[in-house]
């Protein structure tokens, strides 16, 4: 997965490989906010790290690619700025 801070406050996350816009996944993600549900984040740094930093809820923005999808959230609290350029190294 290539997930990495944008900026302290937006966040690019990858899907699971199999995960279109259209399939059911892919638009509960999209319509979380419409239909009630809420996405919290969690980060590592690397895919075999053992340890996930909670970054908070976050909300959707906008996607690119299917299979896997890119998302960009919103996060609802910017990432400390002595996180940031270590969540910005893309995995």
């Amino acid at each position: 997965y290539r997930d990495f801070a944008i900026s302290r406050s937006l966040f690019h996350w990858e899907s699971q490989s199999r995960t279109s816009a259209d399939s059911p996944t892919g638009r509960r993600y999209r319509t979380h906010t419409h239909t009630g549900s809420h996405v919290m984040l969690f980060a590592r740094r690397r895919h075999d790290d053992r340890a996930f930093l909670f970054l908070g809820p976050a909300t959707y923005v906008t996607h690119t690619s299917d299979r896997p999808m890119q998302i960009t959230w919103r996060l609802h609290h910017p990432v400390p700025p002595d996180l940031l350029a270590w969540l910005a190294i893309a995995s």
